[in-house]
């Protein structure tokens, strides 16, 4: 009751002198949050197969589109994104994605240069049903036994995982991460707890709501098969192609609705959304064509901020243009690639061992200390690190708040905000503390800045 009157006090029109001892008081009873190294505790990876960013974005601007919309409008978000260099075609992608991989070798020609140092690659090119014997790591590239994925790191971290998608030829995902030939580790080899792979979007997505409902897997993929099927039968951006974004548009609907729904999902949730190919015609497999390698990268939620992803990423990623870079190039495009650390990284975990994409984890989706995801950095974010409100309270995290206190985000596409404009407040915090050294024993000077940088958030 003491608190909320004087949070109350501070916020209305008239100034509020509050004096040393005064500020020690109401310090007294703001409680400090428990810790968390994460900024999302569940994260959903998403990809819808054949997803063309052009047709996508003459579905949101006709309003047929308004959960795609809602992740430009509350996201961070490209239609800019980029596929694997060397293939655009589906389980090649998908298997960068999980793994942090290219498919191919940047530095050869073919995918499966014979020689130890060629460990960077994945190298699985086959797009059709695999037999029950492959896996990823007896096919592709030999020179790596093992190819950890997104689901190795998750589960071996103590999280639960699961993989929906909507063709049988994701199978290959269970038969290299199951019982028999997933890594051994003191939580199971098999890494991935939940699977289905019915060929069917409407089959799959009944199953997955009931299971999420269910189990609120931490770490979840999504497969969503709609486009690519349409594509392929009647041709990109033909009315039964527009019609199965749609589709897809509605099943997202769903989930977002049971992760604002559900009170453990509930603002502990980030979605990252992207597409293995785009599409032309009826085919999708020449890399070279732009409307097959250009697709939409996606991020909403837990965690992220609103704005163009490469704004957010000036120095980290370059915005290709209509160019197709390959991975050899000075600035690389963000890629389909990225998701899988990304997803990582949201849940506070390490990046996939081995992976080369997005390997230091530095795409981001929000301004270095912009704690409170508003695309400012101001004292409010203080309050959020000193908490632990989705960032361990490190000094590092600290010093990249005070040096990019001020920063705000900036105008249009490509900007990467303001510059800070103003110094963080100096330990003093404004308040006048020579002569006070006994009323300093009450309570530490740094927890007073803390306080002050508090009252300043909530308008004192």
């Amino acid at each position: 009751m003491l608190k909320a009157a004087l949070i109350s006090r501070v916020r209305q029109a008239q100034p509020v002198q509050l004096s040393y001892f005064g500020v020690i008081a109401l310090c007294a009873i703001i409680p400090v949050a428990p810790l968390s190294g994460r900024a999302a505790d569940f994260v959903i990876h998403v990809s819808v197969d054949g997803l063309h960013p052009g047709h996508l974005q003459t579905q949101i601007n006709a309003g047929l589109a308004p959960h795609f919309k809602r992740f430009q409008d509350e996201g961070a978000w490209t239609n800019n994104a980029r596929t694997d260099y060397s293939h655009t075609i589906t389980l090649p992608n998908h298997t960068s994605m999980i793994t942090g991989r290219p498919v191919c070798s940047p530095t050869e020609a073919a995918c499966n240069p014979v020689g130890a140092a060629h460990t960077f690659h994945h190298g699985y090119t086959s797009n059709s049903d695999p037999p029950v014997t492959w896996t990823l790591h007896n096919q592709g590239n030999l020179n790596i036994p093992y190819k950890a994925s997104t689901f190795d790191v998750a589960h071996d971290a103590g999280l639960s995982t699961a993989l929906y998608a909507s063709k049988n030829k994701f199978i290959i995902y269970e038969q290299s991460y199951n019982a028999a030939a997933g890594w051994p580790h003191a939580n199971g080899a098999d890494k991935i707890d939940t699977f289905a792979n019915p060929e069917s979007s409407l089959t799959m997505q009944t199953s997955l709501l009931s299971a999420l409902a269910a189990s609120d897997f931490e770490y979840t993929f999504v497969h969503y098969a709609d486009p690519d099927d349409a594509g392929h039968t009647y041709g990109w951006g033909s009315p039964t192609y527009m019609t199965s974004i749609v589709t897809v548009n509605n099943y997202l609907g769903q989930l977002f609705s049971l992760v604002e729904d559900d009170p453990e999902l509930a603002g502990r949730t980030a979605i990252v959304l992207s597409a293995d190919h785009g599409g032309t015609g009826t085919n999708h497999s020449t890399a070279t064509n732009a409307a097959n390698y250009t697709i939409p990268f996606f991020v909403w939620g837990a965690g992220v901020a609103h704005g163009d992803l490469y704004a957010l990423n000036q120095g980290a990623r370059l915005d290709p243009g209509t160019g197709r870079p390959d991975f050899n190039a000075a600035g690389q495009p963000i890629r389909n690639g990225d998701g899988g650390n990304l997803a990582l990284a949201l849940l506070g975990l390490s990046a996939i061992p081995g992976s080369s994409i997005n390997s230091s984890q530095n795409l981001r989706v929000a301004f270095s200390g912009d704690f409170n995801l508003d695309n400012v950095i101001d004292a409010a974010d203080y309050v959020i690190w000193r908490k632990g409100v989705s960032v361990t309270p490190t000094p590092d995290q600290y010093n990249i708040w005070r040096t990019n206190f001020g920063r705000s985000a900036g105008g249009g596409s490509g900007s990467a905000g303001a510059s800070p404009s103003r110094a963080a407040p100096e330990p003093a915090g404004g308040l006048m503390l020579l002569g006070l050294a006994p009323a300093l024993l009450l309570r530490p000077r740094r927890r007073l800045l803390e306080c002050t940088l508090e009252l300043q958030a909530v308008g004192a």
